[in-house]
């Protein structure tokens, strides 16, 4: 059976004045039926266009199409024709081929009715194409024209696409945002949006395949890339509901061959987990009050907060307030977005969507409270920047938890990660612009309640680019990781408590963070120094290790030095000393300053040494692997990293339980004596025992001493893919 034997299109151009909706449709039908093309059954397609676009051909094409297909067939609908809105019922509509603007409620097709048929499609794999913007809006059931020599467009259709979605699953790509107009180009036969749909169908979205398929997030791509580059002043607009990265077509006959020979063993995957697409937490008929959670892109719609919905929604306090998640699922490709950081495109592609949705799906809500994490917080600032000032005053709160406001470090990202990602540096264009547009709109008065949360322990998102462009009473620093401080343990834990406080207008306290260890984040080490340098004999190891770290920062290693040397507790600690090599470790990958490096190099020296005198084989592999990591990244000497390895391989051996670090230090070793695949069994097993933080860790070491001693960052390459899948998705 063919991948596609079960796959099934429902085509629509309505034709009347808008001759190029009947070649876009009947185009888009062509390429579908052609086996040497996407190989659709011809039977699996219904193709209607003209006489046929009629209300009633309309409403039982989609009859005929849901009495055809199963839950697991995939669905492809295409819709090119006029649209509007009928403003005195907030009424969204298309405009069949024998629409009557005197008849209109007999002849037009209501959005909600759209809605229904599509709720009775049971496939799990629909995506819908709405090249409706060649039609002016029907306001009060009268066109309107546009400006000569452009197309008319539809008023709203990223609105239409919200009153039509069933927040199941289906994706909806509209060829423009609201604002916009959608373009014939100058010789074309098929409006811009179509040509790029046909380019893509057709496999000229690039050179070389890795299978014989076009997925849907290869179409989203392209789409998106392609229609700006060649008009500007036209965007599309996509939901984010993607259940799964399904086929969608073959690519060309003529390349399929050479595809399949090089990947025999290879099959698609069409279809992904049965479980739900989680799409909200709680809705009620009555609420006037929404909040939004916005995920940040190594996180998941409906998991990256963690208990904090459920907390909420048991509080009575907030019985009067939805809630929703948004965002992309668990099941979108990574490429679309969902990795460690992301492209500004696809900032800008959520910010669309996140503006649209509080316009339209959450339009009945009076106060809307925004919660954002990491790079979902660059989402919500842009959303609300792009707002009109009607739906910017229903925006009641606005939470930042670890979002890179100020942008992310350039050098570290140089040196870390792709490309693509130093265009959110701060000098890069995204960032300057977010900034300079915030400042303009607000300046320093906001019309909603305002927080920027930075987290202690970060490992990437500086506690400076969270906060330093907001001023300080809108600041608030927590001790936690980039993680954990969105996934609060208990209703005790203080990102959980500034929600509800902030909502509930009470007076909020920390009860988890300790003040010395934010002072030594904003490096007020003198702070640090004054409180706790008098109780040095009185403090535990904690205490210490902040006071050592303050001294440090004040260049008074000698006396740092001295502490750890005398006193009781820390003169014996390798631990301690280990920790404090961490920080410096940590500093120096995020900021690459040679001196942080050598602090590393020098307290994680001394903790082996100490380790070493103790005979404390785990102390002395946990060290090990670290001097290995740092010679090679810092010294590039890998004669050093590979002796430091060795000595890690020989103590993990009198270690009689696996645990999470022993595994993690025996796939590292082996990375840097060449196993790679007695590296890669380790890692699996690692991963299977690891937390999201434990594995960002992983990831970040094994990543880059690969790409340094492989001199590549292809994200094709085979052991970079293996990372990636264990460890960020």
């Amino acid at each position: 059976m063919s991948t596609l034997d079960n796959a099934y299109a429902l085509l629509i151009g309505v034709g009347n004045d808008l001759p190029i909706t009947v070649k876009d449709a009947t185009a888009i039908k062509n390429i579908l039926a052609d086996d040497t093309l996407a190989g659709y059954p011809p039977q699996n397609i219904i193709l209607l266009t003209e006489k046929e676009a009629t209300r009633k051909g309309i409403l039982d094409g989609f009859d005929d199409l849901i009495s055809k297909i199963n839950e697991d067939s995939s669905v492809l609908l295409f819709y090119s024709g006029h649209g509007g809105l009928y403003e005195p019922w907030n009424q969204f509509y298309l405009v069949p081929n024998n629409f009557d603007p005197v008849e209109y409620e007999d002849t037009w097709v209501k959005a909600e009715e759209l809605k229904q048929k599509i709720q009775a499609i049971k496939s799990r794999r629909l995506i819908f194409f709405l090249d409706c913007c060649h039609a002016a809006g029907m306001t009060h059931a009268m066109p309107t024209t546009v400006a000569a020599g452009a197309e008319e467009k539809l008023e709203n259709p990223d609105g239409l696409a919200q009153k039509i979605d069933d927040g199941k699953g289906m994706s909806i790509i509209s060829s423009c945002r609201e604002d916009q107009l959608s373009y014939i180009m100058d010789g074309d036969s098929n409006s811009l949006f179509t040509k790029c749909l046909i380019e893509v169908l057709k496999g000229q979205h690039k050179e070389h395949f890795d299978e014989e398929y076009v997925r849907i997030s290869e179409v989203f791509q392209y789409i998106f890339k392609k229609v700006p580059e060649r008009n500007p002043e036209q965007r599309p607009y996509a939901n984010l509901q993607i259940y799964d990265d399904f086929v969608l077509s073959n690519i060309p006959k003529k390349l399929r061959k050479a595809v399949v020979e090089k990947i025999a063993e290879k099959t698609p995957t069409t279809s992904g987990s049965k479980e739900e697409v989680i799409t909200v937490f709680r809705e009620q008929e009555e609420a006037e009050q929404v909040i939004i959670f916005v995920h940040g892109f190594s996180g998941e719609a409906a998991s990256t907060f963690g208990n904090i919905p459920n907390y909420l929604i048991n509080n009575p306090e907030l019985d009067d307030w939805d809630l929703f998640p948004l965002g992309y699922s668990q099941y979108v490709k990574p490429d679309l977005g969902k990795g460690i950081w992301a492209s500004p495109d696809d900032i800008q592609k959520i910010a669309d969507y996140l503006a649209t949705s509080i316009k339209y799906k959450f339009g009945k809500y009076k106060r809307i409270a925004i919660i954002a994490h990491g790079l979902g917080g660059l989402v919500a600032q842009r959303a609300i920047v792009d707002l009109n000032t009607k739906n910017m005053e229903r925006i009641s709160h606005l939470l930042l938890f670890a979002t890179p406001s100020k942008g992310l470090k350039s050098s570290a990202l140089e040196k870390l990660w792709n490309r693509k990602y130093r265009e959110l540096s701060a000098n890069g264009d995204f960032i300057t612009n977010l900034r300079k547009d915030w400042n303009s709109t607000f300046g320093n008065s906001y019309p909603f309640t305002f927080k920027a949360i930075a987290a202690t322990y970060d490992e990437f998102i500086t506690v400076e680019s969270s906060l330093e462009p907001f001023d300080k009473e809108h600041h608030v620093t927590f001790t936690a990781n980039h993680f954990s401080l969105v996934k609060p343990k208990s209703e005790d834990d203080d990102s959980y408590n500034l929600i509800l406080n902030i909502l509930t207008e009470t007076t909020f306290e920390k009860q988890n963070t300790d003040d010395e260890e934010v002072n030594l984040l904003l490096e007020k080490y003198e702070t640090v120094i004054n409180e706790l340098l008098p109780k040095v004999n009185e403090m535990d190891r904690r205490g210490l290790e902040q006071l050592v770290f303050a001294l440090e920062g004040m260049n008074r290693s000698e006396e740092a030095m001295s502490i750890l040397g005398t006193n009781e507790i820390a003169k014996n600690d390798s631990d301690l000393l280990g920790i404090l090599g961490g920080r410096y470790k940590r500093k120096y990958l995020k900021s690459f300053i040679a001196k942080d490096g050598e602090e590393a190099l020098k307290y994680y020296s001394q903790a082996l040494k100490m380790s070493k005198d103790k005979k404390d084989s785990k102390q002395i592999y946990y060290h090990a692997i670290n001097l290995a990591f740092l010679n090679l990244i810092i010294k590039n000497d890998q004669s050093r990293m590979q002796e430091y390895a060795r000595l890690a391989l020989e103590n993990c051996e009198k270690d009689p339980f696996n645990s999470l670090w022993k595994l993690a230090t025996l796939a590292e070793a082996n990375l840097y004596l060449g196993n790679l695949e007695t590296s890669k069994e380790f890692y699996e097993k690692a991963a299977a025992m690891a937390g999201q933080r434990e594995k960002i860790s992983i990831h970040t070491n094994a990543y880059t001493a690969y790409t340094s001693l492989m001199g590549t960052d292809n994200p094709d390459d085979q052991f970079i893919m293996f990372l990636k899948m264990n460890f960020l998705l």
